[in-house]
């Protein structure tokens, strides 16, 4: 399995998140609601719960969201040698090349 595939394995993996956020979201107003049919009056006192819940499953789905992104988009923290080797035989440069040596600024 080459590294691409791999990260849009794991994005989609990731992604299962999103979708259960919403199914959270879901059961909080769904509960919400049947509480407040079977007793109307204490209803205004539970809204600032439902924000609560509503809040902490959405961001739930927002991370898994972002996570997503993030190993589907990031670059690769280790390059496959293959990889590197055409590059560099493709611009005619070394394969390992050595940054330049930076002087700390005063």
């Amino acid at each position: 399995m080459d590294l691409s595939s791999a990260q849009v394995i794991g994005a989609g993996l990731a992604a299962i998140g999103v979708g259960a956020a919403a199914t959270g979201v879901g059961n909080v107003f769904g509960s919400f609601l049947e509480g407040a049919l079977r007793n109307p009056s204490a209803a205004d006192g539970q809204q600032g719960r439902l924000f609560i819940g509503f809040a902490a499953a959405e961001l739930l789905g927002l991370i898994a969201f972002a996570v997503a992104m993030i190993i589907l988009y990031a670059p690769p923290a280790v390059a496959e040698p293959e990889i590197v080797a055409v590059e560099a035989a493709a611009i005619d440069a070394p394969a390992a090349v050595e940054a330049p040596a930076v002087a700390p600024a005063e």
